[in-house]
């Protein structure tokens, strides 16, 4: 048996309802007359209906509010790229995301710079393996140290001690970084 007024699932011997106290069968004041009628079992069925109505209209809005969303993600993937994409998801979810994931083939007494933009702070994650040929040293520095590197002023280089390595085959670090480059 269901509450006419909210709905609430009861005993048939319930006189009130437990969850909004309405009353629901005879009741004797005491001088023998009844208080309130029972109700006629055709008043549960137009407050299911409502009920079932409200659920129908919130899994609607639901449904539209994700098919909208799954329209601009497909506009956006189309016309910037799927990477970008998933990225500027990630971002804004502060999901974990790969910034870079490449070979690289580095000559002899070279040195590369790979410019990551981190979109959100969090904990970074660098692997590294040299597959062929030498030990490579590894430093993380901001975006301004690149112009040091290139005018071979190695003393002067401000790197992230969390992250340096000398002579290196394997490299793992994860550390704490701030948003930016």
């Amino acid at each position: 048996m269901f509450c006419t007024d909210c709905g609430a699932n009861i005993t048939e011997d319930s006189r009130f309802c437990r969850s909004c106290g309405k009353t629901l069968g005879v009741i004797s004041i005491g001088d023998g007359t009844a208080a309130a009628p029972a109700p006629a079992p055709a008043q549960v069925a137009p407050v299911l209906s409502a009920m079932t109505r409200r659920r129908a209209a919130n899994g609607t809005t639901i449904f539209g509010v994700l098919l909208a969303l799954f329209i601009v993600w497909y506009i956006v993937r189309a016309n910037v790229g799927s990477q970008v994409t998933n990225q500027a998801i990630a971002a804004a979810v502060h999901a974990p995301m790969t910034l870079q994931n490449e070979v690289q083939n580095l000559p002899s007494n070279s040195w590369k710079t790979v410019a990551l933009s981190l979109p959100y702070s969090g904990t970074v994650s660098i692997n590294l393996q040299v597959v062929r040929g030498n030990p490579v040293d590894v430093f993380l520095t901001r975006t301004d140290q690149p112009d040091v590197i290139q005018k071979g002023q190695w003393a002067n280089l401000q790197v992230f001690s969390d992250f340096s390595a000398t002579k290196t085959r394997t490299y793992r670090r994860d550390a704490r970084l701030a948003q930016g480059g």
